[in-house]
């Protein structure tokens, strides 16, 4: 996965933080806001100038200016929709990008962050069909379009 600093993230991003550098104060403060190595981190709005960046860390809302982001390097994960995996691929679901109703309804089938799934059909047109936990599901291609999914790690 690229590691590249936090400050180039687009909104809706997410990664790890891989590491923090910066001189003593910036350094510290970054700490002490939570900002540490392994800590999943996603932008959620960049003010209009590109300054400051706001970012969600641990169920908390920060802003951080521009400066300060780019001294935390981030691994990010190359999210795809789940109609753009092949037949047969294991990936894992990294995000849901729809409403409470699609997020609940999904949660539903199994189909929740962090989950692995397989899938065996993704074939346009026609449903997106996935083994999750053993039991296959046919999903409607839009509904399918707003599930990104992530490479699992071998190993």
């Amino acid at each position: 996965m690229p590691i590249k600093p936090l400050s180039e993230l687009k909104p809706g991003e997410k990664g790890r933080i891989v590491r923090i550098s910066g001189e003593g104060g910036i350094h510290r403060r970054l700490l002490d806001m939570g900002l540490v190595a392994g800590s999943e981190v996603e932008v959620e709005r960049v003010a209009p100038l590109g300054d400051p960046i706001e970012v969600r860390i641990k169920g908390s809302h920060l802003a951080l200016r521009r400066e300060e982001a780019a001294n935390i390097q981030v691994e990010v994960a190359q999210l795809m929709p789940l109609p753009m995996v092949s037949p047969g691929e294991v990936v894992q679901v990294a995000d849901i990008r729809g409403g409470w109703g699609l997020t609940r309804k999904l949660a539903d089938m199994g189909l929740l962050p962090g989950t692995n799934i397989r899938v065996i059909s993704s074939q346009m047109p026609g449903p997106v069909v996935i083994e999750v936990k053993g039991t296959r599901l046919a999903l409607g291609y839009g509904m399918a379009q707003k599930i990104l999914v992530t490479e699992v790690e071998s190993g």
